[in-house]
């Protein structure tokens, strides 16, 4: 009995401490969230220049959330009645029982149970008759009504009421779980643990408890917190002081990592704390936390200042019905311009139609003679490379014939060196022949075939060759000088570089950098310095620098002067 009379006497001095030092404290202000002021500002103007009311409707409603947030209703039902005179004329829809239903919840809040229940249940009216989304709807309209019901029970205590909460809250949860609707169920499962936690039903926390986990999984910061306050309260109702007051400091601490604003969320903050320091003695804390609560009790009352809002409800249904009379003048008028214009684009769209048709097989027909020549003049190049390949092989033949004829040495070995010029040509188009593509050789395999074949013309089929080559496509114009390239140099290998060596090898890399391609090639052979192979004056040289040239490249030769079985290094760059 003292301590009861002692905190009697600790509240009455703290109300009037407060009315003291309100004056002289600094106001709390919420702000506006800028993000969301942003996006309703771009969509007015999008609606403006694009002459939408439907589009200027959804950007006055942004407008109404954001205000909402910061405890403007004045401000924020304003904007929702600019909104609802655009809805209303054109009959039900989602938009429509939405913003009855943002209507009653600012009313609900202001304790404006009669208007609040007005809109709520037109709210439920429109979503009983639209078609598009309209279990959606039904579950907003249900929500409205069982919160409407919810706060006439809390101020009556009648048990019909608190019945019919319950139960729409249960309709409301039933079409969520139909809908698979996980924010509509985590949602409505927050509203039942909040009623229960009321009456002190042990259902309470395992509601609230679902609903933070499920809000936490998508990362709904806002309402994760309102959800954590809730449960706080469960808490403190159920006699877990600790487990609320950790919950207590988990909400305000995400609500400032977060940097949220919103009214609801704050006043609920300083009032659980005050529940909670007041439970446990800590009456300075509590003290601390309820002048706060003051302060954002004190925000709600100047938004309703002089009863603003009630006015604008007043003005909105004498425009209305001045707007609905207008609207029936220039509804008689628009039908028989409608009827004008449908007949018009009926016989425009049937011509239209019969001119697509017409087109439709022109360019069917166009495209299926483009197919069959391009199918022609691709066995036409791989006839003609086919062609190119066999008349090689013939002249490599008869080089091959001629050299066995002869008996000069040098001549001997110069007519075989024509043969496998002629021969690596002859590789190429059979690749072009053999492969997917008309003009392009892949030049992994390509350069394998001209190394191998040089090789086993000179009789060292079975040496160590190092392959290191990326998977490039070349096309054909380059191609030829760069098997002329590989064939001679290999050809070099094999006359200058292998003989007298006793474990001959070749390394042979070819990689993409960029827009360039780049060929090295080495032997193990003695050097520049004994090397015949690099003389500017020979034909073998000439000929290099000849299709270096072609395919505008840069190359050069180089090995280790020092060491005499150092090898000799050609590399080559080009574009591709």
């Amino acid at each position: 009995m003292p301590r009861l009379v002692t905190r009697v006497a600790y509240i009455v001095v703290l109300w009037g401490l407060v009315s003291i030092r309100v004056v002289a404290q600094e106001p709390i202000r919420l702000a506006l969230n800028p993000e969301k002021i942003q996006k309703a500002r771009q969509l007015e103007q999008e609606a403006i220049a694009k002459k939408d009311s439907l589009l200027l409707a959804e950007a006055w409603y942004l407008y109404g959330k954001a205000y909402v947030f910061v405890g403007d209703y004045r401000t924020a039902q304003s904007y929702y009645v600019k909104a609802l005179r655009i809805h209303e004329p054109r009959g039900d829809s989602f938009e429509l029982s939405r913003l009855y239903v943002r209507l009653s919840e600012s009313e609900n809040r202001l304790n404006r149970l009669e208007q609040a229940l007005h809109y709520a249940n037109l709210s439920l009216q429109v979503a009983q008759h639209v078609r598009r989304n309209k279990d959606q709807t039904l579950v907003r309209a249900y929500g409205a009504l069982a919160q409407i019901y919810e706060t006439m029970w809390r101020l009556s205590g009648k048990s019909p009421e608190f019945d019919t909460a319950l139960s729409y809250y249960m309709k409301r949860e039933s079409l969520c779980r139909k809908l698979n609707d996980t924010m509509g169920f985590a949602e409505v499962s927050l509203e039942l643990g909040t009623l229960f936690t009321q009456i002190k039903d042990p259902r309470a926390i395992p509601y609230l408890q679902k609903a933070l986990n499920l809000f936490t999984l998508n990362n709904k910061d806002g309402i994760r917190v309102n959800t954590m306050l809730h449960l706080a309260a469960a808490y403190l109702t159920f006699g877990k002081s600790e487990q609320a007051f950790q919950t207590l400091i988990e909400a305000e601490n995400l609500y400032k990592a977060k940097k949220l604003s919103d009214y609801e969320i704050r006043l609920g903050l300083e009032n659980q704390f005050v529940r909670y320091f007041e439970a446990s003695g800590q009456w300075k804390n509590a003290f601390d936390r309820l002048r706060r609560l003051n302060e954002l009790e004190r925000i709600k009352l100047l938004a309703d200042q002089n009863g603003a809002i009630t006015r604008l409800n007043v003005e909105y249904e004498t425009e209305k019905k001045e707007t609905l009379l207008n609207a029936q003048k220039k509804e008689i008028n628009l039908n028989a311009q409608n009827l004008r214009l449908q007949q018009q684009f009926t016989r425009a769209t049937f011509a239209l139609f019969v001119i697509a048709a017409g087109m439709s097989i022109i360019f069917f027909r166009l495209y299926r003679k483009n197919q069959r020549i391009s199918h022609r003049n691709a066995e036409l190049v791989k006839e003609q490379n086919h062609r190119v390949k066999n008349n090689l092989q013939v002249v490599s033949s008869l080089l091959s014939l001629q050299s066995k004829r002869l008996t000069d040495t040098t001549a001997k070995k110069a007519v075989e060196e024509s043969r496998l010029r002629v021969q690596s040509m002859a590789i190429l188009h059979q690749r072009l022949y053999d492969g997917g593509r008309l003009a392009e050789v892949d030049l992994s395999d390509f350069i394998r075939e001209v190394v191998r074949g040089v090789l086993r013309a000179y009789g060292y089929p079975n040496i160590t060759v190092r392959f290191s080559v990326d998977e490039i496509i070349l096309s054909a114009d380059k191609a030829v000088p760069f098997g002329l390239i590989v064939n001679e140099l290999i050809t070099n290998a094999c006359k200058y570089a292998f003989p007298d060596n006793e474990g001959p090898e070749l390394e042979i890399s070819c990689h993409r950098k960029n827009k360039k391609l780049e060929l090295i090639i080495t032997d193990n052979g003695p050097g520049l310095s004994t090397a015949k192979a690099t003389r500017n004056g020979s034909f073998g040289m000439q000929l290099i620098q000849a299709q270096v040239e072609q395919i505008n490249g840069m190359y050069h030769f180089y090995s280790d002067a020092e060491d005499m079985h150092s090898g000799v290094v050609f590399a080559m760059e080009f574009s591709v």
